[in-house]
């Protein structure tokens, strides 16, 4: 009996992985002819042809014309049906909300309204209710969030967001109770590195960091081609670095934090104080400024660019990364700070590593953590692609 049972499940295992094996080779190769699908992946013609025919059926995969023969009938090609499928994806630095298609492009954005406390969930479900009901057609396959705080190691729980005044929130059980898809949390600069590496700058960049510099500071670190986040989620808190031992006390309880000196709050402030003007410019505009030449931006400019360089002199030391992404409202398209940047991490940085690391603006910009909430969703769907996928994400859309 328990001889049988184990090879029922071994069959079934099997199954699943030739399923997303044959899946994802579309997805990243595609188009691709069965036979070709049959051959890369050493599987039976017979094995590639039922599982494609059924992904087909399902609406995940379609025909798409026939390919060059060598000899004989030439071949049909397949391809992802990129619009099957749809994931929702939520910054919550940004005040965002989105629906991606299966390729992570955009098919509709919306602001999220001011979030006062305790009122998050309330929020995002009708926001996430309207998105989804003008989308007709795509199946609901999974929903993203990326939260500028510290999420558990289960990812489940939101530990604390000091800028949203959350702590200890069970978001991920009360929007997969209502949505009955798959819900995944991440720190938002960890979100939008996991975006980059699938779709940015750092696609096939095996030790790169991402850094976020908008109304917070922070970092998501990809090692060996892995997102680490540390023994209780809370790597890449790069804002707590201590850059001035002079600098103001933090909430966290630190002197000097790179978060503090260079955190929106605190630009405002400055400005204010040397411009006697309470006209304050946004981040975004602040750079803009800067590149125009306005002499108070690029103080401040220089200002940031001296601090974060300082903070990056201090990764680069410890994780020896060969790319480093910078995103956030201040970083774009921003040359005063990236020159600042780059100036520091030459003159304080071993040579060894200043020569061997690039520093770029990522590419996905303000959209970085919004495709990086989006990726996560829609990765944890390719992963997980099966025969049974089709009828649960029915079920889930018409919920």
């Amino acid at each position: 009996m328990n001889t049988e049972m184990a090879r029922t499940g071994n069959l079934q295992l099997m199954k699943e992985i030739n399923q997303a094996l044959i899946f994802n080779a579309i997805r990243e190769k595609g188009p691709l002819s069965r036979s070709q699908l049959a051959k890369d992946l050493r599987l039976s013609p017979s094995t590639a042809t039922v599982i494609v025919d059924h992904f087909i059926a399902i609406g995940f995969v379609k025909e798409v014309g026939k390919g060059d023969s060598s000899g004989g009938r030439k071949p049909i090609l397949v391809e992802l049906a990129k619009d099957a499928g749809m994931v929702v994806a939520i910054d919550l630095e940004q005040s965002r909300a989105a629906i991606l298609n299966l390729n992570a492009e955009f098919l509709i954005t919306k602001p999220i309204p001011a979030i006062k406390q305790g009122d998050l969930i309330a929020i995002l479900l009708e926001v996430i209710h309207e998105m989804v009901r003008k989308i007709q057609g795509p199946r609901l396959l999974g929903i993203g969030i990326a939260v500028p705080g510290i999420i558990d190691p289960n990812k489940s729980r939101v530990i604390t967001a000091s800028s949203l005044n959350i702590n200890h929130l069970s978001l991920k059980e009360e929007l997969e109770r209502h949505f009955q898809v798959p819900t995944l949390l991440e720190n938002d600069a960890n979100a939008a590195a996991y975006g980059e590496f699938l779709y940015g700058r750092s696609q096939n960049v095996q030790n790169f960091l991402y850094l976020h510099v908008g109304k917070a500071v922070g970092a998501g670190l990809f090692l060996s081609g892995n997102l680490f986040t540390g023994g209780a989620g809370g790597a890449g808190e790069f804002g707590h670095i201590s850059v001035d031992e002079s600098g103001p006390l933090c909430h966290c309880g630190n002197i000097g934090c790179l978060g503090k000196l260079i955190g929106a709050e605190m630009l405002m402030d400055q400005w204010r104080s040397w411009t006697g003007s309470e006209d304050v410019p946004s981040l975004a505009e602040l750079a803009r400024l800067s590149n125009e030449g306005e002499f108070h931006a690029l103080r401040l400019m220089d200002y940031v660019g001296e601090m974060l360089g300082r903070g990056i002199v201090t990764l680069v030391h410890l994780f020896n990364p060969s790319l480093i992404l910078i995103g956030g409202e201040l970083a774009l398209n921003n040359e005063r700070l990236f020159d600042q940047v780059k100036k520091q991490v030459k003159t304080r940085n071993m040579r060894v590593f200043s020569e061997h690391v690039q520093i770029e603006e990522c590419l996905t910009r303000l959209n970085a953590g919004i495709i990086g909430a989006g990726s996560l969703a829609l990765n944890h769907f390719f992963q997980n692609v099966s025969f049974e996928m089709g009828d649960r994400t029915e079920r889930a859309h018409h919920d």
